[in-house]
């Protein structure tokens, strides 16, 4: 085997490695687990290593049809009994299977193809449960990846025909070779290969050259192109209902920690864990009703009368076995969770604007800073409501499908007269510009401001607290005693929450961490952070701050949401990460709540604004996912019709022009108005202009002018005169002579004669042209060439016509399937 040959076999087969490698990846993302998927990329390298590199093992038929089996009944198994998503991923794992197989078998040309086929079955089960930007930059990876191993595919065929090694690979595709033939150099087609375009066996020039490089890339850039126009071009179908439509939702609902914890029961710890991870959950901008200017997030949290942003979710009162829940009514007869409240009031009212996007999955929550005066979804007015007793922000009526994608809603937030830390009703009727009766009924009604007292007392104060955490009462207790013993008298509810704030925050005795450890697992978690390790995440801060406080008498909530935020630095969007996942406490003190955050602000701003140097890699896949989302996955009929609608108005405006105007004064009038004027070089109008431009010369230069030009000069000449298409024909005769002795593996120089040519393909073909007739082919075709072509004299019809017919017959002995292999 040459070394040229040698090249193209080791590129193709680690080409065709990291195709299977990479296609069962992006498999293995979409199942979310790395068994079986997971594993090909250590099988394939085994595989190349063992069976096509060093040839120590190989599997036989037999085997491989046994292992064949195993799979389908490993497939069964998994298939029957189980949901729909299940039987999807059986037939997804069943192709790994039999992936492991085909890469442990002797390859010949059919296997390759069939691991190629199996890298597409595997990319479009994938497709089916994932479309993320992620997903679609693995499609144009793997796209140009298959274009590259097709490409060298095509080389190392040519190259096996070809060799005359031991180790040739039997071409399972290819009719005139059999396995015989491929096990046995001698006998087998020996054919001389000219390969196009730069790639020639008979010169140093290598096989795997730029300019192979140069082709792939063409056409890999060509075929993006031509997708994206079909993209956007041809309309979209939407099919609803569908139970294939429901399986990405059911991915998306089970993945990660994005929103786990902010539901109606809370496992203590749970918004700790999200606290560690960096995902985006909600992008924001902020706008100023009053002008519509963009509003930094620092200066509306000034005006809130806040150090960092926040953006309110979930609110729990009642805790029991380490689980925060929203209440216990302990048989009251109304609770928080049927006070559900729609949004009808005047959007003119509010002081700023927020537009929100939350990113799936969509849970039970909304998150919003507060107060809202009004909130509005894209789809629907009312797809948000608001519990009034607990003032959370719940989703209604959303589908498992609606759930698995993002939401974009926009809420309108009047600025309280004394800042967002009190938010109860009676705090933003201090406002007397706008009518009150405006407002909601039950924000000024007595009946509601004793609902408001009943819920505060009978859903945010834990019942027997005193048995369950008898240490963390009695230091409750202890805590709200006035330090100096200077009086007797019973502390009020804000001296109580004051004294408890200050034991936990300022008194030093706590410390922020992330990483504390529980020290004695038999006791509440709660009891050992304030008693034992004094170590802990703002969870632990916030529920021992509430929990002391419902242990002497004081209604409080923990609150579960995100504080602050982050600056994609390459989109430059507002981000929420799952890092700014924060837990504070709502006190009922004077017939409001009010917001305390017993957490060290300094030491969690530390923990949360620590970046890392691959930030810009994270932001920049973010990015990416926004961009592929918009422009492919929320590619709607009415939003490609607005994208293709300028185009074809363009189009049709130039057209218009140039019908009215000439082409000659169009001209002038680009030159002036783009080509004078590099301000506007970069506009779309001027791309697609330019692309044009150097399109018709680049098509023109691909046509070998001056052959062309020819060309059509010798058809005038030929059509004017009866002898010049006589020979042009014959002219036609010789070459179609030549391309068939070329196919079939005869070189012919062009520095040889006609007569040598015919000589040549006589020995050559000489096992062929039995007859003395057939023998006489080459020889009748150069003598009527050099005739016609030199003699400048003309032939007889019937001349011609034999021509015609030994071109045909010469075609036929060469390409007739029990024609005998030639040696050179």
């Amino acid at each position: 085997m040459t070394t040229h040959g040698t090249q193209v076999e080791k590129t193709f087969l680690r080409s065709l490695t990291l195709c299977v490698s990479l296609a069962s990846l992006v498999l293995a993302r979409a199942d979310e687990t790395w068994y079986p998927a997971g594993l090909t990329p250590l099988v394939a390298v085994i595989a190349w290593y063992v069976v096509d590199t060093r040839h120590w093992l190989r599997l036989t038929v037999p085997v491989a049809n046994a292992l064949g089996i195993l799979a389908f009944v490993a497939m069964a198994i998994e298939f029957f009994g189980n949901s729909l998503l299940g039987k999807l991923l059986s037939g997804a794992h069943l192709l790994v299977y039999i992936t492991w197989v085909v890469l442990f078998l002797q390859k010949g040309f059919r296997q390759f193809w069939w691991l190629a086929a199996l890298c597409i079955l595997q990319l479009a089960v994938a497709s089916v449960l994932v479309s993320d930007g992620e997903f679609g930059l693995s499609v144009v990876v793997l796209l140009l990846l298959l274009l590259w191993t097709l490409s060298v595919f095509t080389l190392y065929r040519g190259q096996v025909r070809a060799s005359r090694s031991d180790d040739v690979v039997a071409d399972s595709l290819n009719p005139g070779m059999n396995r015989e033939d491929s096990l046995n150099p001698e006998s087998a087609t020996s054919a001389t290969i000219i390969v196009r375009n730069g790639l020639q066996v008979d010169t140093n020039e290598t096989w795997i050259s730029w300019k192979l490089r140069g082709m792939v890339g063409f056409a890999f850039v060509s075929s993006l192109f031509v997708g994206a126009i079909a993209f956007l071009v041809f309309p979209r179908v939407q099919v609803e209902g569908s139970p294939l439509a429901e399986l990405a939702s059911s991915q998306i609902q089970s993945r990660g920690l994005s929103q786990t914890g902010f539901t109606d029961n809370v496992q203590l710890g749970e918004i700790g864990r999200i606290m560690q991870t960096e995902g985006r959950v909600l992008q924001f901008k902020i706008a100023r009703v009053q002008d519509d200017a963009p509003v930094t997030p620092e200066a509306f949290a000034d005006a809130m009368r806040l150090d960092e942003i926040i953006f309110r979710g979930n609110a729990l009162g009642h805790y029991e076995n380490r689980r925060w829940t929203p209440g216990s009514s302990q048989g009251q007869s109304f609770g928080d969770l049927s006070t559900n409240q729609r949004f009808v009031r005047n959007e003119g009212m509010a002081d700023f604007r927020i537009s929100i996007q939350q990113e799936p999955p969509i849970r039970t929550f909304a998150f919003s800073p507060t107060p809202v005066l009004n909130l509005r979804y894209r789809s629907r007015e009312n797809a948000i409501h608001l519990r009034r007793l607990s003032s959370t922000l719940t989703w209604e009526e959303l589908k498992d499908r609606d759930r698995a994608l993002p939401k974009t809603y926009t809420v309108w937030i009047r600025k309280p007269p004394s800042g967002q830390r009190f938010h109860s009703p009676e705090v933003i009727d201090d406002r007397h510009d706008f009518p009150t009766e405006q407002l909601f009924d039950f924000r000024t009604s007595a009946r509601v401001r004793f609902q408001q007292e009943r819920y505060a007392h009978d859903w945010c104060i834990t019942r027997n607290l005193d048995r369950d955490l008898p240490e963390l009462c009695r230091l409750a207790e202890q805590v709200i005693l006035p330090t100096d013993g200077s009086s007797t008298d019973s502390p009020t509810a804000r001296q109580r929450a004051d004294r408890i704030f200050h034991f936990l925050n300022t008194s030093g005795q706590f410390q922020y961490s992330l990483t504390a450890e529980v020290q004695e697992p038999a006791m509440d978690p709660v009891e050992d952070f304030v008693l034992n390790r004094k170590t802990g995440h703002c969870e632990y801060f916030a529920s021992a701050f509430a929990l002391m406080l419902q242990a002497v008498g004081v209604p409080a909530r923990v609150i579960n949401g995100y504080k602050g935020y982050d600056r994609n630095s390459v989109s430059g969007q507002l981000e929420v990460r799952q890092k700014h996942a924060h837990t504070w406490v709502e006190v009922w003190i004077d017939q409001h709540w009010e917001t305390f955050d017993p957490t060290p602000a300094a030491a969690r701003e530390n923990a949360v604004t620590q970046s890392g140097s691959l930030d810009w890699l994270r932001d920049l896949s973010w990015s990416f996912n926004d961009l592929w989302r918009s422009m492919v996955e929320n590619m709607s009929s009415q939003r490609q019709e607005a994208l293709i609608a300028p185009v074809v108005t363009a189009v049709q405006a130039k057209l218009k022009e140039v019908r009215e105007q000439g082409i000659w004064e169009t001209l002038k009038k680009f030159w002036k108005e783009w080509v004078l004027h590099p301000e506007h070089w970069f506009s779309g109008q001027a791309l697609i202009g330019t692309f044009v431009i150097l399109l018709i010369p680049g098509l023109l230069m691909r046509q070998n002018l001056k052959r062309r030009w020819k060309d059509l000069l010798r058809a005038m000449r030929a059509w004017w005169n009866p002898q010049l298409r006589q020979q042009a024909s014959v002219v036609r005769f010789y070459e179609h002579f030549c391309d068939v002795c070329r196919r079939h593996g005869l070189t012919l120089s062009d520095s040889q004669t006609a007569q040598e040519h015919a000589h040549a393909a006589v020995q050559r073909f000489n096992s062929v042209l039995l007859s003395p007739s057939d023998r006489q082919l080459p020889q009748r075709i150069a003598t009527a060439f050099n005739q016609v072509r030199f003699g400048n004299s003309g032939l007889p019809q019937e001349t011609i016509e034999q021509l015609r017919t030994d071109i045909q017959r010469l075609n036929d002995l060469l390409t007739h399937p029990e024609v005998p292999a030639f040696v050179n």
